[in-house]
């Protein structure tokens, strides 16, 4: 029973005791003034990203006026349904979309249908949901729980705050991978326990493109 726990939940309680992350902050990264004044308008990036939603577009002109000195940055739309690849990697340099990936939400999120859909947010620990917000990469690890690489991430806005003492991080889980999903009779990803989950490779280039302080914002447009 346990071993099955761990596999439908990618965040395990079992972090208590084998990843505890350490409790400094990293500082906040900085951007000459000018850069920030020099963000294309939403309605630039939409041009520029055509298959992206308005929400999204206003997330990463949102983003890309936050100080930052990494080249590119993230906005996760939590109102896609979670078999739609919805984590979106940006250029900061001109807002425009390079690759996005599918990634899992925390089942303390699904709503009462439990559909894929992410209806419920929080920044309490052991609600196994996700949060909302703007939130900072932070250190890289090689994780027992998850049995690979980790990402930790800190939370920079009220609605994120607990984001590493509650242990959410970016890693991998087997409940990504399409070929675990697409075959079961629900045909969507599994869910985590409030972490970004995604497939290996999908983590590989997450981590690959965002590690050393770069933004995720997280996002949700009620229907």
């Amino acid at each position: 029973m346990v071993a099955l726990l761990a596999l439908v939940c990618g965040c395990s309680s079992l972090q208590v005791h084998r990843d505890t992350p350490p409790q400094t902050v990293p500082p906040a990264a900085s951007v000459p003034p000018s850069a920030v004044d020099a963000v294309p308008s939403a309605e630039a990036i939409a041009r520029a990203n055509p298959k992206i939603s308005p929400a999204v577009a206003r997330a990463i002109e949102d983003v890309l006026r936050q100080p930052s000195d990494h080249p590119r940055a993230a906005v996760l739309d939590f109102s896609a349904h979670s078999t739609t690849p919805r984590f979106h990697l940006i250029d900061r340099t001109n807002g425009r979309v390079l690759r996005t990936f599918r990634v899992s939400h925390g089942q303390g999120s699904e709503g009462a249908r439990r559909d894929g859909h992410a209806e419920v947010f929080s920044n309490v620990a052991n609600s196994n949901a996700s949060s909302l917000g703007l939130y900072r990469t932070a250190e890289t690890y090689v994780s027992e729980v998850y049995a690979g690489l980790a990402m930790r991430m800190d939370g920079l806005s009220p609605t994120n705050s607990n984001a590493r003492s509650r242990f959410i991080v970016i890693h991998a889980a087997k409940y990504m991978e399409s070929e675990s999903w697409d075959v079961k009779k629900a045909q969507r990803p599994g869910l985590s326990d409030g972490c970004f989950v995604f497939s290996k490779s999908d983590r590989d280039a997450v981590v690959s493109s965002l590690q050393g302080g770069a933004l995720i914002y997280a996002i949700y447009k009620e229907p």
